[in-house]
């Protein structure tokens, strides 16, 4: 942390940041979301049309923007796509308006560097472990070019929040309705909270946003690639809505449920509610000790498969969540038994569905996150059809406790006959 950001104490006391956190996001920011929601709509469009939909357009450059993300087959209909660009795409052009407005997002240095940062921080955390520490700054400033990225970043947000002459131009309704902008009024009336404080901590927010959406997004996306019988059912979910704004979209049981049936089975990581010890911790039974600088974390895997929690835990069942219901499912096995955990939801954090954190540092920006999963996800499936290129190609592979997505995954997409 100390290589990847700027003049920050990872140990120092973060109360006021997870005050300030909870204040941005999970209140100010959850009565804007349903305000919100057309914008995202609007970005997301743009983003499909650019992976998916250039095929039917003559502008040369919006084939070249694709590049050989695209492998078109005029004669069926059939566009291959590389998925894992499209879903990074999908998610983080959302995500990026949410948190800086759509102008500032779409900047094309900054938005390299936003993409550039996540990339540079991975692949050094990765190095950090085969290097003595001794060579960490060199290793550093080979893998990130200098920290070019984290620089641009850093240069150009802090022009946009200049309180003399801000360089930031949004539309003001937009502009207000941004995580940006509402962390800058949250903290106005706080002496903890410089400038560069701010930047720092909406970088760190940053980073934990740009990665785990998309892998979400990713293997959800190659759930439905593979189970049409759940397509089937979700498609009639969606047919079902008088429209698809926020309100709608966040009350469909069957996607909901289905969701979260895939992040059980398709972590991103393994393990979950990672704590460093500043000084000696013994836990409660007595026998177990951290050290300090050790690190304590919760097994989210065998968590999500206690058989207790849910019955025949290694088996995908798509309906293991929903309340009540609402159609015969007599060939869905979940939907006939009595499931412990049925009517909790995917944003739900509790010790027995981890993934968000839990306590006082649960994930404040969960409903965000998975906002911007179902909008993708309702668009895709109302739009288009889909296959997997290759079904018996690997679709994951482990790094330490995390599973990640193969960049060479393609998928088939056709536009959908109404």
């Amino acid at each position: 942390m100390k290589h990847t950001t700027v003049d920050l104490d990872p140990n120092e006391q973060t109360a006021a940041r997870y005050r300030l956190y909870s204040r941005a996001i999970r209140i100010i920011g959850m009565a804007q979301i349903s305000s919100l929601q057309p914008y995202l709509q609007a970005r997301m469009q743009e983003t499909l049309y650019r992976h998916v939909d250039a095929r039917d357009s003559t502008d040369g450059m919006n084939l070249f923007l694709v590049g050989s993300l695209l492998d078109i087959d005029d004669s069926t209909g059939w566009t291959s796509i590389q998925l894992a660009p499209l879903m990074r795409d999908m998610a983080g052009d959302m995500l990026g308006l949410y948190f800086f407005g759509p102008k500032l997002s779409a900047e094309p240095e900054f938005n390299w560097a936003l993409q550039r940062y996540y990339s540079d921080t991975v692949k050094f955390g990765g190095a950090l472990q085969l290097v003595p520490g001794f060579v960490a700054s060199y290793a550093y400033s080979r893998i990130t070019n200098q920290g070019k990225a984290l620089q641009v970043l850093f240069e150009r947000l802090r022009s946009a929040m200049d309180s003399k002459n801000p360089n930031w131009d949004e539309d003001k309704n937009v502009k207000s309705m941004t995580l940006m902008q509402n962390l800058i009024e949250s903290s106005r009336e706080s002496s903890y909270w410089t400038p560069d404080l701010l930047i720092q901590a909406i970088i760190g927010i940053w980073f934990a946003a740009s990665h785990q959406p998309w892998i979400n997004l990713h293997f959800m996306f190659l759930e439905l690639c593979t189970r049409p019988e759940y397509v089937r059912l979700i498609r009639d979910e969606i047919d079902a809505q008088e429209c698809l704004d926020y309100t709608h979209i966040s009350k469909m049981p069957i996607l909901d449920s289905f969701m979260k049936e895939s992040v059980r089975l398709n972590p991103l990581d393994t393990m979950s509610i990672r704590r460093k010890a500043l000084k000696p911790f013994t836990f409660s039974d007595g026998r177990t000790h951290v050290a300090p600088g050790e690190i304590a974390c919760a097994p989210a895997w065998e968590i999500m498969h206690n058989e207790a929690k849910y019955p025949n835990p290694n088996a995908f069942e798509g309906l293991r969540f929903v309340k009540d219901l609402p159609l015969p499912t007599s060939t869905f096995a979940s939907g006939m038994r009595n499931e412990p955990m049925r009517g909790t939801t995917l944003t739900d954090a509790s010790k027995d569905f981890p993934i968000w954190g839990l306590g006082s540092k649960v994930c404040p920006g969960r409903w965000h996150a998975a906002l911007v999963l179902k909008m993708a996800l309702v668009q895709l499936l109302k739009e288009y059809d889909f296959r997997l290129e290759n079904e018996g190609a690997r679709l994951k592979w482990w790094w330490e406790t995390f599973q990640m997505p193969y960049e060479s995954t393609r998928v088939a997409f056709r536009k959908r006959e109404r």
